[in-house]
């Protein structure tokens, strides 16, 4: 078992959350040690009892690792785990970073997540608050932030949607699968996300229905990914209060957008601003409290990432089968399937890694192709 597919069965697997994951990952060397771990290592680990034990030992009969890459090819969908270049850096330092995330759209976006600001707010809102939302998400987009949120109705919505009209990039990390979208009525934003060079991405497999104990767990991410979260308006019930939690907890920036003294939509924001988050009245606030220069940051970033790009990839040697049949042209997928003798789940997953990996790309028609001035070796055993 590949550290990769470790990583997914931990995260396909009924009963462990984020922190019994955690506790797993700190108590072995390596990641496919804990499936082949005895009862007793496993009973060792805080948390783990008679029946997490038995469901990680026999996880063939729980999960479906073929079925759940080979619905992910289907639907476009890469598959990011910490060990991959694309997992964002930010993430990396929270107490429980998700172990996988699934991502439609563009991986360059988790790259930009690097200068990135979390806007949030209720799904009951005014007219002020949705005004709010489009001028600072606005004002982010084209200051050369990233602006992450949860796609929900409301807050998220209007960040989301004018950042797209802006041009710019933007996050949006749902409660649910991927092949589960909610809210719905959000359909069509998250195709415009993905195809404006953003992306939706979650960490729950493909199929997972939406439940509301999923919202407050995905909260941590959008926090997380974040270099500050901007509430811009919440009564004091609203589920963003549970992010900005989350971002003190993680050691993040805090902001809020102060409204009406009599409406009840602008009672949440009010407390952050007692509790000491910082007041913003435009997008300036957001940068001078970071004394930074977003775009030279940016800039900085992208020109690390094309250095990185001029790296050699090392591939294993299925991988670099692969890479030698498509050749210089274009390839039909159906067409490599036949060239190659190992079973069809086991190259399409391949064709998910090589992806992440950047040395490959899918067009339509169901097609393959090399990425260009992509140096590849074999990686030596």
């Amino acid at each position: 078992m590949d550290i990769r597919s470790a990583y997914l069965i931990l995260n396909l697997l009924p009963g462990i959350g984020p922190g019994k994951a955690k506790q797993l990952l700190a108590s072995f060397e390596n990641v496919p040690d804990i499936f082949s771990s005895t009862e007793a290592e496993l009973l060792r680990i805080p948390g783990i009892g008679s029946r997490l034990a038995t469901v990680i030992r026999n996880w063939h009969k729980y999960c479906d690792i073929q079925a759940e890459l080979r619905l992910a090819q289907a639907a476009g969908v890469y598959i990011v785990t910490p060990e991959d270049a694309a997992y964002p850096a930010l993430l990396k330092e929270i107490y429980d970073p998700p172990i996988c995330l699934y991502l439609r759209g563009a991986l360059r976006a988790l790259e930009r997540t690097r200068q990135s600001l979390a806007i949030v707010g209720s799904r009951h809102t005014s007219s002020y608050g949705l005004r709010m939302a489009d001028t600072l998400a606005t004002a982010a987009a084209n200051a050369g932030w990233t602006v992450v949120s949860g796609l929900a109705r409301g807050i998220d919505t209007a960040a989301h949607r004018a950042v797209v009209n802006a041009g710019g990039c933007t996050v949006a990390v749902i409660g649910s699968g991927l092949c589960r979208l909610y809210p719905p009525e959000n359909l069509g934003l998250a195709e415009q996300i993905c195809a404006g060079g953003g992306a939706v991405i979650s960490e729950f497999p493909l199929q997972q229905p939406p439940d509301k104990r999923n919202f407050p767990i995905r909260n941590r991410i959008i926090s997380g990914m974040s270099k500050g979260t901007l509430v811009v308006e919440a009564g004091l019930h609203s589920g963003s209060l549970i992010t900005a939690g989350q971002a003190v907890a993680q050691n993040r920036t805090v902001f809020a957008v102060p409204g009406r003294a009599d409406s009840p939509f602008s009672r949440g924001c009010h407390n952050l601003l007692r509790d000491g988050a910082r007041l913003v009245e435009t997008f300036l606030d957001v940068q001078e409290e970071f004394s930074m220069l977003p775009n030279l940051q940016i800039k900085a970033a992208e020109r690390k990432a094309d250095a990185a790009r001029e790296k050699t990839v090392f591939l294993n040697k299925l991988e670099y089968g692969i890479w030698q049949k498509i050749g210089e042209d274009k390839l039909g997928i159906d067409d490599l399937l036949a060239q190659c003798s190992e079973p069809p789940s086991k190259i399409l997953g391949s064709l998910l890694i090589m992806e992440i990996k950047q040395v490959l790309r899918q067009l339509p028609g169901k097609l393959v192709q090399r990425m260009p001035d992509k140096k590849v070796a074999l990686q030596e055993k």
